[in-house]
């Protein structure tokens, strides 16, 4: 069987094993680099968002707190804003009640007027030295309050600088919270939006008595959120990292990226930012399309205790976070940079393991193509004559190999082999010459004593009718019988010696074309000339289109001739003989032409059919036991292959398998 084997399997199988061991640790090293680097990163940068979370915390607190100190210097201002106070505290004990209702909604009715633009000047009930004094206390800090409001302990207008203010604010939470019945309290709103785009933030303080126990009016800062959010807007993380402050509804309050109205923090997000410390966390959704982004925040407290209301009873928080895109940035840079490298050395270790792969491969090489010469000699040795072996052997140039290894000792090795192989086949060679000279000897001694015994008996035929001729006392008739008798056995004795003579002769082949029509219907010729016995048809099969034979045309009508004599004494009693040529199956190498010889006759059993081509074998009481013999080696030495396929009782078929060219379409003839 031919073995098929790549010429560069071992050199690929050794470049795809550097490329394995060179991307498995690669890629192992990536993932390592991605899931360190990630968590360190995570570390830093959470870290980092902490801190600035926790600092604008502070701010806001700090900010928060001053504007409270702010607001009560202001209520503890004794002449410009408490004398006021007590003083319209003190008219309300004129009247009864109803008198002090109806002088509050007298003086209402008088603010809305002057609101309105109806009455030209400033009602006299508001209070012009605690205005101006709240007046210069804007100039002091411009722009940073919408308003400053003065009330009494009705929660009446002492005196506020917009004129959009309302006269009484005893219904409003601010002044109920900041007053607490006199007891007095610190309140602080939640941010919200008292026009569009305008947001302000309400500190209300209680006015105190001169003694400071008691709440006799409430002083009101309405404070404008830009204030605020320069503490958050001052927050920069790369380009799109920024700060928050949100409330525990999850409502940002500020946020310079969008407006309050436009996203709330999830409550997921919210479980995690609701601590009592400030830290860090991985939010799987911060509200600004981002996904795992990195997220720091800090719980806002005050040092002053404002009361429960205040910020609209919830807790507010800052709130540092980043685009994750532009967090991780710095990880994936340095992912495709380690990704670069490593495939630049994975490429650097390929191609140096295709050259090592070639210096380890090419000896290997070298001794596959040694070994295949000399598996393709032992070949010709197995197929090549006798004479042919003679000149055969297996020496090639040996295969040098200098690698100072393994290698090199596996090429020594198969040198060794290959020098034992030509000594065992030189011996091998003289052991078949002995065998051919000793089965030359055994046959010589096999014919002679087969020849002598074919002989002996016609030659004493023979003697004893020449005694009967030379008898003159014999009639002519019985001379005349005796004569043809030597004349038959004389025949028979040249028909056993032309077998053992071809037997005996070694003619090499003259090999010519010859057309396998001519060459059955020539032995079909030769064959009737020897005939006698029943009748037999025959049938002669030959395409036009069967390739010519290449053989020696005589040897193999000699051959055809001797299997044909052997069918027609298997048809004693008469049958059909068929001759046919054919093209051989494909596969058989080189081309060759199938020609078939089947009778009808008694067949050959199975046991005769192990002896029949041994020389001398024969089942008839008359033949030398030569016909298959010489047929058989007729056909081998035309470089042919005969095989016989016989059923007692049923028929024979011999098939004559020869070399031969090209040829055409099939006919029938019939003898």
């Amino acid at each position: 069987m031919e073995l098929v084997r790549s010429r560069r399997g071992l050199q690929k199988k050794f470049v795809a094993s550097l490329l394995i061991v060179g991307f498995s640790p690669g890629i192992v090293a990536l993932f390592a680099t991605y899931l360190y680097s990630t968590q360190t990163l995570k570390n830093t940068i959470g870290d980092s968002f902490q801190q600035l979370a926790a600092s604008t915390a502070r701010r806001i607190e700090v900010m928060i707190d001053d504007e409270i100190d702010e607001a009560r210097h202001l209520a503890a201002a004794p002449l410009a804003v408490r004398f006021s106070v007590e003083t319209s505290n003190r008219s309300y004990r004129a009247g009864g009640e109803p008198a002090v209702q109806a002088q509050l909604l007298e003086r209402s009715a008088r603010w809305e007027q002057f609101r309105a633009g109806k009455e030209p000047t400033l009602p006299g009930f508001i209070n012009q030295r605690t205005l101006m004094y709240i007046q210069s206390w804007l100039t002091i800090r411009p722009g940073e309050y919408n308003n400053i409001l003065v009330t009494d302990a009705r929660g009446a207008l002492i005196a506020g600088v917009s004129p959009d203010a309302k006269y009484l604010h005893g219904d409003a939470l601010w002044w109920k919270e900041a007053y607490a019945g006199g007891r007095g309290g610190l309140y602080v709103s939640d941010i919200y939006e008292q026009a569009p785009a305008v947001y302000l933030l309400d500190i209300a303080v209680p006015i105190l008595d001169q003694a400071g126990t008691r709440a006799v009016g409430v002083a009101k800062f309405e404070v404008r959120r830009d204030s605020l959010m320069k503490a958050i807007m001052e927050i920069r993380v790369g380009e799109r990292g920024h700060g928050m402050l949100l409330n525990t509804e999850g409502t940002p309050l500020i946020c310079p990226v969008l407006p309050p109205t436009a996203h709330l923090i999830n409550d997921p997000l919210m479980k995690q930012l609701m601590q009592t410390k400030p830290g860090w966390v991985v939010a799987e959704d911060d509200a600004h399309g981002g996904h795992n982004s990195i997220v720091g925040f800090a719980p806002i407290t005050f040092t002053n205790k404002l009361t429960e209301t205040s910020l609209g009873g919830n807790q507010w928080y800052a709130l540092v976070r980043q685009d994750p895109a532009e967090t991780y940035a710095p990880v994936y840079a340095l992912l495709r940079t380690v990704g670069l490298i490593g495939f630049g050395l994975v490429v650097a270790l390929a191609t140096l393991g295709f050259f090592v792969g070639r210096l380890i491969v090419k000896p290997v090489l070298l001794l596959q193509e040694q070994a295949d010469a000399i598996r393709q000699n032992v070949r010709d040795l197995a197929s090549a004559g006798r004479f042919e072996r003679m000149r055969m052997g297996t020496a090639r140039p040996r295969v040098s190999v200098r690698t100072g290894d393994e290698l090199e000792s596996l090429a020594l090795a198969f040198n060794q082999m290959t020098e034992a192989l030509d000594e065992s086949l030189k011996t091998i060679r003289d052991q078949e010459d002995e065998l051919v000279r000793k089965e030359k000897l055994a046959s010589v001694g096999q014919l002679l004593a087969a020849l002598a015994h074919d002989i002996k008996n016609p030659l004493g035929v023979i003697r004893s009718s020449a005694q009967l001729v030379l008898d003159e006392r014999q009639p002519d008739a019985v001379k005349r019988e005796v004569a043809q008798y030597v004349i038959d056995e004389t025949d028979r004795l040249t028909n056993r010696i032309n077998h053992f003579l071809r037997f005996a002769r070694q003619k090499p082949p003259d090999i010519q074309p010859v057309s396998p029509r001519m060459l059955l219907d020539a032995a079909v010729r030769e064959w009737e000339a020897l005939g006698k016995g029943e009748p037999i048809t025959t049938h002669v099969q030959a395409p036009d289109g069967v390739a010519d034979l290449l053989v020696d045309a005589d040897q193999i009508k000699e051959a055809l001739v001797n299997l044909m004599i052997n069918a027609r004494e298997a048809m004693s009693h008469g049958g059909t003989l068929t001759l046919s040529a054919a093209a051989a199956p494909g596969g058989v190498a080189p081309e060759a032409v199938d020609i078939r010889v089947v009778d009808t006759g008694a067949g050959i059993s199975p046991d005769h059919l192990r002896q029949i081509f041994d020389p001398f074998f024969t089942t008839k009481d008359y033949g030398t036991g030569l016909g298959l013999t010489n047929a058989k080696r007729l056909v081998e030495n035309n470089s042919g292959q005969l095989e016989i396929h016989s059923t007692e009782g049923r028929g024979t078929e011999v098939l004559l398998r020869l070399p031969a060219l090209s040829g055409g379409s099939e006919k029938e003839t019939h003898a």
